[in-house]
């Protein structure tokens, strides 16, 4: 895909691995909104895309909000035009042990790590169906190396590998590619941790770059699915 001038949306893109796909779409010519719940976080990210000439249009936007997602597609198509590349990147981590678990516990992690990115993706299909597209799903290795005490997080993203390949199968006829994107551990304050420097955990551009070298591929090739472990073995 040519990266240049293709609209992007791109969600939990006010810090972490979001922000840096954003950095890097807007960096690489793309036209991206970037959607986040907190305002400073996104207009510090739109300044710095404008310093090097990028182009990120804020969306203040909670997806735990049935209507978000279709004011999001409306702002991004508004400003940029019809979506081609489409990030589902927001996520939450819930530390708890099961017997802990409260339903609003186990509703807030499926419910944006799961159910919000089912409504965005199947609301943004028309848009990339138009001229083609790519859906990235930022998943993790958690989906598939259960760890106690994130018995929903890991639920969830186990659940969100088997949508995407589903959806992948769906819609790979109308130009629409669907891609996991699984990494461990990743140098992010994800979850509430802090951010630790450490040089064998993965770096969010990495994940970034990977979404580029996956656009950057030809129309007729597709990595429906690609796991980024760090130097030592670690969960995201």
């Amino acid at each position: 895909m040519e990266i240049h001038d293709a609209p992007a949306l791109v969600t939990g893109a006010g810090r972490g691995i979001g922000r840096a796909i954003a950095l890097e779409l807007a960096r690489a010519g793309a036209r991206v909104a970037a959607l986040a719940r907190t305002r400073a976080e996104l207009d510090s990210l739109a300044a710095e895309a404008a310093g090097f000439g990028g182009r990120v249009l804020p969306v203040v936007a909670d997806l735990l909000d049935p209507a978000a997602s279709a004011h999001a597609l409306a702002a991004a198509r508004e400003a940029h035009g019809p979506l081609r590349i489409l990030v589902n990147n927001a996520g939450v981590a819930m530390h708890r042990p099961f017997a802990e678990l409260t339903d609003a516990d186990w509703d807030q992690v499926i419910g944006l790590n799961l159910t919000a990115v089912m409504r965005l993706t199947r609301d943004a299909l028309p848009q990339l169906c138009e001229r083609g597209g790519h859906v990235f799903m930022i998943s993790s290795l958690a989906g598939q190396n259960p760890i106690a005490g994130l018995s929903a997080y890991c639920a969830s993203k186990a659940a969100l590998d088997h949508l995407t390949t589903c959806l992948m199968l769906e819609v790979r006829h109308h130009g629409v590619k669907v891609t996991t994107i699984a990494p461990g551990s990743v140098n992010t304050t994800f979850g509430g941790r802090e951010a630790a420097e450490a040089a064998w955990m993965i770096q969010p551009v990495d994940v970034a770059q990977t979404v580029l070298d996956l656009l950057r591929l030809p129309d007729n090739a597709h990595s429906s699915r690609v796991e980024m472990r760090p130097a030592r073995p670690q969960s995201k």
